[in-house]
């Protein structure tokens, strides 16, 4: 699937024709960003 990404919030691998390049434009498509996630931090405000 498309939507799973590896730790980090890296693309990760995708077996489909395309590659990850394929699998980032299909996450492009759903309006998803990708990348690293915030830091712990931030969720509680600091």
């Amino acid at each position: 699937c498309h939507r799973i990404l590896a730790a980090g919030g890296k693309i990760g691998g995708f077996s489909a024709p395309g590659g990850s390049a394929t699998k980032e434009k299909m996450l492009a498509m759903e309006g998803v960003r990708v990348g690293p996630p915030p830091a712990a931090q931030a969720s509680f405000g600091f």
